[in-house]
């Protein structure tokens, strides 16, 4: 079996990895980089993708060589099949550059996060009519490889660890993890009961450089924003992603402790009902103190997709501007850049404060820009409150220990290095396209 981690050896985003027998070649993940291959000093946006080729963006290093994977390149022999850990822009995001003929495996969750973000984003991964569903634990074969997903705790709601079995070697690649979310049982099911005799273990260090920042659990964070937001008279405004599903659960029992209804919008809302769960909260699923805030944005989108009943079924649980803007403090409200004119046209409430549970580094960039204006215009007070969706030293150690590989290779972090410090001479360091040979 041979192992190429394309992508990912030395930086965070972007990862791409190869694994082949000389009968069967799989592909794990296709993320967008982060920063420009050229000058990582530089933000990689995607519209500097447009109207490039596909042997362009390879020979600019946006896209990992990998033969037998892009469409427009000649006529390579395909890759076998592709695998998808998680629905976050830094694993799928040049998933529309695959052969559509590749069949691609994904977690039946990660599926439907993708399709609400291509209606609600514009977020398409490419035309893949023959697309495999995984379930945990199920393998699946392809050639002589078996695969076998396990769903891990992180902020990405069902992401995926993928356990590689050939000619009698195993590689699991720990995808993206952590062992502080809401779904921590997963990760503690996984070191009481993890594979056997592994091989090489690849697993993350996103936080390997950032090992002083504290790293709350959500039952921690919520607690915090909380407390904020009972020091605050006005409206209680938030940023998160509206597929942290972790998050958005955290923000409506804070809410809840402050006595304060809960309002999603359209994206968020459609999300959380499209994964089916009767414990999310969501209107439909009984939640009386939760709302639903039309906004021209997404209501336009959702016209030109031709899915109107994707914000019609909520208007039974629609709260109105006038509304939202009476119910004043007593209100936690999802808020968006795109909506700011609305909100300004309401009016809002002095002593109001928005709480960003997102990275911090997005708040520095310049697409930030109109959102701190608004804060600025208005007085609003500016609260971050977050906890990462990977995870910290202790919990990697616990996991390799109870993986108890032959060997480690770090992957999607800065400071591969540092990992032999933690997990000793183990640890194997490799290169972007090194051919690693178990």
């Amino acid at each position: 079996m041979n192992l190429i981690i394309h992508r990912g050896t030395h930086e965070i985003g972007g990862t791409c990895v190869e694994i082949a027998t000389d009968e069967t070649r799989i592909s794990i993940d296709l993320g967008m980089p982060l920063s420009d291959p050229r000058d990582k000093a530089k933000k990689l946006k995607n519209f500097s993708l447009i109207g490039k080729t596909v042997p362009q963006l390879i020979g600019e290093g946006v896209l990992p060589k990998v033969s037998g994977l892009y469409w427009g390149v000649g006529k390579e022999k395909p890759v076998d099949a592709v695998f998808l850990s998680h629905p976050h822009q830094d694993h799928y995001g040049l998933f529309k550059y695959i052969l559509k003929d590749i069949r691609i495996f994904l977690g039946e969750d990660t599926d439907k996060m993708l399709q609400a973000a291509e209606i609600f984003q514009g977020d398409r991964i490419g035309e893949h009519d023959d697309k495999v569903l995984l379930r945990d634990r199920e393998p699946v074969s392809i050639g002589d490889i078996k695969v076998t997903p396990y769903l891990v705790d992180h902020s990405a709601y069902g992401a995926m660890a993928f356990l590689v079995e050939a000619e009698g070697k195993k590689v699991f690649y720990s995808g993206d993890f952590r062992g502080h979310g809401r779904k921590k049982s997963l990760f503690e099911k996984l070191l009481n009961d993890p594979p056997a005799g592994i091989n090489v273990l690849m697993m993350e260090g996103t936080m390997m450089g950032r090992q002083q920042e504290d790293t709350w659990t959500e039952d921690e964070l919520e607690l915090e924003i909380a407390n904020e937001a009972r020091a605050h008279e006005g409206m209680k405004l938030f940023i998160c992603s509206g597929q942290n599903v972790d998050r958005l659960v955290t923000f409506y029992r804070a809410a809840k402790r402050s006595d304060s209804v809960f309002v999603l919008d359209l994206y968020a809302a459609n999300v959380l009902h499209e994964l089916g769960r009767k414990s999310l909260p969501i209107p439909t699923n009984g939640f009386k103190d939760v709302k639903v805030l039309f906004t021209h944005h997404f209501m336009k989108r959702l016209s030109m997709y031709n899915m109107k009943n994707w914000y019609e079924r909520w208007r039974p649980y629609e709260i109105s501007p006038s509304a939202l803007q009476r119910a004043g403090k007593k209100a936690f409200v999802m808020f968006r850049d795109s909506t700011t004119h609305e909100f300004e046209k309401t009016g809002i409430p002095k002593d109001s404060v928005l709480f960003y549970s997102m990275w911090s580094q997005y708040a520095l960039e310049p697409s930030f820009e109109k959102t701190r204006a608004f804060l600025e215009r208005h007085n609003i007070a500016f609260k971050e409150l977050h906890t990462s969706g990977h995870a910290v030293l202790g919990d990697l150690k616990r996991f390799a220990s109870a993986m108890d590989p032959e060997t480690i290779v770090p992957i999607h972090t800065e400071y591969p290095d540092d990992y032999r410090e933690h997990f000793g001479n183990k640890v194997h360091c490799l290169k972007d396209g090194e051919n690693y040979s178990l």
